[in-house]
């Protein structure tokens, strides 16, 4: 008797479709949820020193403005210790006024194991004037989905000047995951800019729902990662002259897919902060104190908010069964 399989696959087949009952993301990027969001708001914090780092760098004719630039472009030094109060009055007000600007996140994580094991087993009578078979087939087929999502708010001041130094320290801001890239860097520096840009030369639109509202700049990013494997080990018996042969076999087959999205929203502000709240803004942040009541969401972090919604009905809705809420409200499809 000889048992034939691919043994190369076995362990990839055992590590898809092993003991995990809910699929989780954590399972396959090793990283934990909180660890993820934390990552990707680093990302966004860094992108945001990165805008205002090369814009002082670039200024013409401005000493000052190019060393802190210089000094910000360093990531040695901790954004915390950072005195922007020595700009001239009118770079001041500038960048003190991107402090209330939104950025919210919506998080969707959704993995799916499907396990199936085939299986035939064929007895063959062999007699001196032919062959008799008798077939046997079975069949099991299993899948398991589950879907996490979630959203995080901030604000551009609150991630420049409130967030611990700590809390970044060991991110991995510039270094890219090609496998699981929610775990990496997802390329937010490109969209902060593409927001910036579009916001200042292109004079971007509230939401269509708040005609009256702060301008919003929505990206949907989304990754998907298939894992496949197949086993076919098969059975089989040497024939001998009036006897039964039996032949056979099982394929297993299982696939793992995730996919991670995030849909980022940008939502800008156009009110000018009071003398105080610019000086305040500017100068190196204390030690941050662990807020127990958490403030309510401004007009700018509402907007991104209502944006991504908008979003959603707009490029999500009607491409999956099932039932979906927005704002307490119940779509089913």
């Amino acid at each position: 008797m000889g048992i034939r399989a691919k043994h190369g696959i076995l362990p990839l087949v055992g590590l898809i479709s092993s003991c995990v009952i809910v699929p989780e993301q954590e399972d396959v990027t090793g990283i934990s949820t909180p660890v993820v969001v934390q990552q990707i708001r680093c990302e966004m914090r860094d992108a945001i020193r990165g805008q205002l780092a090369g814009y002082l760098v670039e200024l013409k004719g401005d000493k000052v403005a190019n060393a802190i630039g210089r000094t910000l472009a360093d990531r040695k030094n901790k954004l915390s210790d950072i005195d922007l109060r020595g700009l001239n009055p009118e770079l001041k007000e500038l960048i003190a006024s991107f402090k209330e600007y939104a950025v919210v996140y919506d998080f969707s994580f959704n993995g799916t194991i499907t396990a199936n094991v085939d299986g035939d087993v064929t007895a063959v009578d062999t007699f001196t004037s032919g062959n008799r078979s008798w077939p046997f087939t079975a069949r099991l087929d299993r899948s398991r989905q589950n879907i996490q999502s979630f959203r995080q708010s901030d604000t551009f001041g609150g991630l420049f000047r409130e967030v611990r130094e700590d809390y970044c320290a060991n991110s991995k801001v510039h270094v890219a995951n090609y496998v699981y890239p929610i775990t990496g860097r997802i390329g937010l520096a490109e969209q902060l800019q593409d927001f910036l840009s579009l916001n200042s030369f292109a004079k971007l639109a509230p939401p269509p729902t708040n005609p009256k509202g702060p301008p919003t700049f929505v990206s949907n990013i989304t990754f998907t990662t298939t894992l496949k494997g197949t086993v076919d080990p098969t059975i089989a018996i040497t024939p001998v002259v009036g006897s039964t042969t039996t032949g056979g076999g099982y394929g297993l087959t299982s696939s793992r897919a995730d996919i991670h999205q995030v849909i980022v929203a940008f939502a800008a502000n156009e009110a000018r902060p009071t003398d105080a709240e610019v000086e305040e803004f500017l100068a190196p942040a204390p030690r941050p104190v662990f807020r127990r009541i958490r403030p309510a969401p401004t007009t700018e972090q509402r907007a991104a908010d209502e944006a991504i919604d908008n979003s959603i009905l707009r490029f999500n809705i009607g491409r999956e069964p099932g039932a979906v809420i927005l704002n307490n409200s119940l779509i089913s499809f």
